[in-house]
């Protein structure tokens, strides 16, 4: 639409995305002309540039892209392990292995695992604002929530301090995370994979940094949260403002917003939101049952060897995560055959993928061990198969998860979890203080073995029956 001006030269551009249905009544509504005046040509250029920017990438880009930057990102988080057991001690590793044990699942509970709700919404029922607005309030209460814990915990000094900077690191993190699902449901993991490089790569430049010039990881992680919150100054806010510039509708009016949208947002996300936490605490259900029955130092080994277990587990991540808003679309669009088909590649590619790194850990595991820590570590070569076992079973796992999310069966997901942190919490208080790692390892397998069987139930309950299933992408009209 273009406003001819006899005085000037130059033209009126309004933006295409103007007259758009309202997102909570569904009807039409003007919501007024954001024109800009400016040469024709470099209107013109401005307004191509946008939509170029917002193409999304091919389904091989995307996985790609997303391999990649998990990769690095995988390496440069197991770079962190290595540089506190070089550089520091088993204490250390375990300290900051404790930091992220308590402060993770709160934060997961917090951040409502809006990564994936926006990732999912192929109709666009939400704005990028709306999810960073939620995601910040929230992100602050669950600061607030770990400082009382750490308070009221009475953890030692050190310890303490060093939870409460891991907090404000991660805290940052999940500012990075919100903007990721922006790039995810534009299919541009092009930027979350150059962002996830750059902070993987900072992470591990800030931490070492840190413990030479002090030798303190406290200093580490305070270091480790300044170099996070640069890449989302300088890189992640940039690239997103750009996306939301190329593709977002207008925002509802006062009179519609009222909180009345964050509420139902919260409500939309809520069920995601547990089951990543208790994801989360079944992920650290071991190391709470091993920080209480043999102390930080034995934490640190195995919080060192289940860390090694992530590239496989982030390869299968970043696989799911260029997958989703594609899936998403074909089971909005009821393309079922497609979307089955899909769902079927990825539980395939997640078997070889878990497979592979078993069959790497029995061959090579002490030796890894041994060259990446230190001998010490390698003399635990058996828990070490034992945690990619559980790795790899995981992998396959979270693959169909991925088409339960992708159909937005969130609440399905709620009991799921909790049977599976059940069944890890039982194995755990009756093989760790026994078994010791060898128990907490034999745990997690349990866990996951569980999760593949009642993931792989939903699935083939939702393949069966999806004609007929009205889907949840609904809820959010």
């Amino acid at each position: 639409m273009r406003c001819h001006l006899q005085s000037q030269p130059s033209r009126m551009l309004v933006s295409p995305l103007e007259l758009r249905p309202n997102a909570a009544s569904g009807e039409t509504r003007y919501s007024g002309i954001q024109a800009i005046t400016t040469p024709l040509g470099q209107a013109t250029s401005m307004h191509v540039e946008n939509m170029q920017e917002s193409r999304g990438l091919s389904l091989r880009s995307n996985f790609a892209w997303a391999l990649m930057g998990n990769a690095i990102y995988a390496i440069c988080q197991w770079g962190m392990i290595v540089a506190l057991a070089k550089l520091g001690n088993s204490v250390m590793v375990g300290q900051f292995s404790l930091g992220l044990a308590i402060t993770t699942p709160i934060l997961m509970l917090s951040n409502f695992d809006l990564r994936a709700v926006q990732a999912t919404d192929a109709r666009r029922h939400y704005r990028f604002s709306e999810y960073l607005r939620l995601r910040i309030v929230t992100t602050l209460a669950a600061l607030v929530i770990i400082a009382g814990v750490v308070w009221f915990g009475r953890y030692e000094t050190k310890s303490a301090a060093v939870i409460l900077a891991v907090a404000l690191a991660k805290g940052v993190e999940t500012l990075s995370d919100i903007h990721y699902g922006l790039f995810q449901l534009n299919e541009r993991l092009d930027e979350t994979g150059r962002s996830m490089m750059l902070r993987g790569v900072v992470s591990v430049v800030a931490l070492s940094a840190g413990l030479l010039m002090t030798g303190d990881v406290l200093w580490g992680c305070v270091w480790l949260a300044a170099a996070w919150l640069g890449v989302l100054l300088f890189f992640d806010l940039r690239h997103g403002r750009r996306l939301v510039i190329g593709n977002e509708r207008p925002g509802p009016t006062m009179r519609d917003y009222k909180f009345q949208r964050q509420w139902k947002l919260i409500r939309l996300a809520l069920p995601l939101g547990i089951v990543t936490t208790i994801a989360s605490v079944n992920l650290h259900l071991p190391r709470y049952f091993i920080q209480a029955h043999m102390g930080e130092h034995q934490l640190g080994l195995y919080s060192a060897m289940a860390y090694a277990t992530v590239a496989m587990t982030l390869v299968g991540d970043s696989l799911g995560s260029g997958v989703i808003p594609r899936m998403s679309r074909l089971y909005a669009d009821g393309k079922l055959v497609e979307f089955r088909m899909l769902l079927l590649k990825l539980v395939a590619i997640g078997c070889v993928i878990g497979l592979s790194g078993m069959a790497v850990a029995k061959e090579f595991g002490p030796w890894l061990l041994k060259m990446v820590y230190s001998s010490e570590y390698a003399a635990y070569s058996r828990v070490f198969v034992l945690l990619m076992a559980a790795a790899a079973i995981q992998v396959v796992a979270s693959m169909l998860t991925s088409g339960v999310t992708s159909a937005r069966r969130f609440r399905i997901q709620v009991p799921i979890l909790a049977m599976v942190a059940a069944c890890t919490a039982v194995c755990c208080a009756k093989w760790v203080p026994t078994m010791g790692l060898d128990g907490g390892a034999f745990a997690a397998i349990c866990g996951a073995a569980l999760r593949l069987v009642l993931a792989a139930a939903v699935t083939a309950h939702l393949l069966l029956t999806s004609g007929s299933i009205r889907p949840e992408w609904r809820a959010g009209q």
